[in-house]
């Protein structure tokens, strides 16, 4: 769909099919990327009967996920409560804190982020930024490295990634763990499914 096929490269590629599933059938809803704003990340409005969400250009994945779903989340107050609602209380946090945990619920994050998700959704704010551990741990998905990252659960046995600087190889899950093979010891290493790599 259009609607997604505008936003889907700003996106982790693993929750693609998660934002398709809330935005694709509101007709009513439009989601445009914006120029860098330093004031905002993100912005929702109402123009002329239609419902408009905006997202900077220059966030990386996970920083452009969450703020496209705080965005989400006051559509949907402003559709369940009509323009007078206040634009970060009680029924915005409530919504909000319902979309994260259905997030939360694909067990996709990394780990890191999802424990630091759950502890932010408690009581969401205006801005991510002001939960500073949320913070620091969305800045270190900036840049390249990032958008090339994914999480080993989401790799297919057979695939081959870089971590720490070496090469190896996806292989099967052993209950908790997935094993992996150090390409150049031909070693193999029991690794956590929410570990951060370099897909190849």
């Amino acid at each position: 769909m259009k609607k997604l096929d505008k936003i889907q490269k700003f996106l982790p590629a693993a929750f693609i099919p998660f934002v398709e599933g809330l935005i694709c059938d509101k007709d009513d809803l439009d989601v445009q990327i914006a120029k860098p704003r330093f004031s905002k990340w993100g912005d929702f409005r109402k123009i002329n009967g239609h419902y408009l969400i905006t997202v900077n250009s220059n966030l990386n994945p996970y920083q452009f996920l969450l703020t496209l779903l705080h965005e989400y989340a006051h559509y949907l107050t402003r559709k369940k409560f009509g323009p007078d609602v206040k634009p970060h209380g009680k029924e915005w946090k409530e919504e909000y804190r319902n979309i994260l945990h259905e997030l939360l619920r694909t067990n996709k994050l990394p780990y890191e982020l999802s424990q630091a998700v759950v502890h932010y959704a408690i009581n969401p704010r205006a801005s991510v930024n002001s939960d500073a551990n949320l913070k620091m741990i969305l800045e270190r998905y900036s840049g390249q490295e990032a958008i090339q990252s994914t999480t080993l659960e989401d790799l297919e046995p057979g695939e081959r990634f870089i971590f720490n600087g070496r090469m190896f190889e996806r292989l099967e899950k052993r209950r908790k763990l997935i094993r992996c093979r150090d390409l150049k010891k031909d070693k193999d290493y029991l690794f956590q499914p929410h570990t951060i790599v370099k897909k190849l």
